[in-house]
């Protein structure tokens, strides 16, 4: 029983892809002449459709297995929080040198110009 698993899960990969070409056949012969004008396909047509849109799109990584928990967010939010302070500023710094390098200290903004 155990050795044959690899047939069992190559059946049921057979089994989905039969039917999901059958699904995007059905779905393209009811909704693209109707709406685009265009011809109806075949069994095999659709299964080159629905083989192309994976091999373009992903076979779908999602789910639980496939990506992190949460946001990417989340991992430096937790990385931000058990920083030391000292840190924290120096971070703070570091950023600004490289980020807000627009205005300086002793510029002052146009608004305030314009009170005085």
């Amino acid at each position: 029983m155990r050795r044959f698993w690899f047939l069992k899960i190559a059946g049921m990969i057979l089994v989905f892809f039969t039917a999901a070409s059958a699904l995007v056949m059905v779905l393209w012969n009811w909704l693209m002449p109707a709406i685009f004008g265009l011809v109806a396909i075949t069994f095999w047509q659709a299964a080159g459709i629905l083989l192309l849109s994976k091999i373009i799109f992903g076979f779908g990584k999602g789910g639980k297995h496939g990506h992190q928990h949460g946001t990417p967010w989340k991992h430096w939010q937790h990385k931000w929080h058990n920083m030391p302070e000292d840190q924290r500023e120096k971070w703070k710094q570091k950023f600004a040198d490289k980020w807000c390098t627009g205005r300086h200290e002793t510029e002052t903004p146009k608004f305030k110009k314009e009170a005085e």
